[in-house]
């Protein structure tokens, strides 16, 4: 395979191959399970390199920053936090960019557009480890909740979680990226109203809380459908809530805040009055207002600040 284009302004054939990502153009061949390189050492990281070690595979284990080998064969599971992920992707030679697999929570697509990485492998894990070495606890509170992956190493990954014991669903690109999409609602709208009630947790913001974050995940859901042209299947406010009570002791924060709650607030930052080239003013509403109000109250409540606020 041809090493995919970075530079879309001369070279229309990274336009071309990223729209045959979200079209479902782009053909995958199978793949099994098999020594592979994992990036990080927390507890996604963890826990592959032990489902990996039943199979008596020797996983080569690199830490960030670290450079990733390029005469590896297999994939390479990139287990960090969102922000640290251009590190990593700098630090990939261009001959294995192709074999990164994305763990991470959030709205990865920015970052995968800047660095040239359409249809690299990608899974939304709709399950936890509540700390290092712990036990993996599946997320199957609902048939539509799975942990799932696309691209050219899905089937590699599937076996391998299917192998810990976790379900693992394979499937085309385009519906593939509305769990990732809807794991991004999850996290985003969760998180945050669990944090302006105190912290609380995931199940007690289902209990407690649900007329304000299902608006919150409606909204959100609402704004995808409208702003990516992905429309999430009906139904996602309770979806989410069986997730929630299924996961119910998990703590809440606000983490990530580019690649979660900033992905849609940046976008609200765009409200207000605006001037045309025709010099009209045109008054343009707040695309997540329900959003907005919420991360306001945060930040004069001292849970998050200013600054963060600016960074998107």
């Amino acid at each position: 395979m041809e090493p995919l284009v970075a530079q879309v302004n001369s070279d229309s054939r990274a336009t071309e191959e990223y729209f045959d990502f979200l079209l479902n153009k782009t053909t995958i061949k199978e793949s099994e399970d098999q020594p592979s390189v994992i990036v990080g050492d927390g507890r996604i990281g963890s826990m592959l390199l032990d489902f990996g070690s039943r199979r008596k595979f020797e996983d080569v284990t690199v830490t960030q920053g670290e450079l990733i080998p390029a005469d590896h064969p297999g994939p390479v599971y990139v287990c960090t936090p969102a922000p640290a992920l251009a590190d990593v992707v700098a630090s990939c030679p261009e001959e294995k960019k192709e074999d990164l697999v994305f763990l991470s929570d959030g709205q990865l697509e920015p970052l995968f557009m800047r660095n040239g990485l359409f249809g690299n492998t990608q899974a939304a894990l709709w399950m936890t480890v509540m700390r290092r070495g712990g036990k993996p606890v599946d997320g199957l509170a609902n048939e539509n909740l799975v942990t799932t992956v696309s691209g050219k190493w899905s089937g590699a990954l599937g076996m391998r979680l299917n192998h810990g014991g976790l379900a693992c669903r394979e499937l085309s690109q385009r519906d593939a990226r509305r769990s990732i999409l809807e794991r991004l609602v999850f996290v985003s709208a969760y998180n945050l109203v669990g944090a302006v009630h105190g912290g609380i947790t995931l199940g007690e913001v289902a209990s407690k809380h649900a007329d304000e974050v299902d608006a919150m995940c409606r909204e959100l859901a609402s704004f995808i459908r409208y702003t990516l042209s992905v429309s999430l299947f009906a139904g996602v406010d309770e979806r989410l809530a069986s997730y929630a009570h299924h996961l119910e002791f998990l703590p809440t924060s606000i983490t990530d805040f580019p690649f979660r709650n900033g992905y849609f607030y940046k976008y609200s930052k765009m409200a207000g009055t605006r001037v045309n080239p025709a010099g009209i003013k045109v008054d343009v509403p707040d695309t997540t207002p329900i959003h907005t109000e919420y991360l306001l109250f945060a930040r004069d409540e001292g849970i998050i600040t200013q600054e963060l606020l600016d960074s998107v």
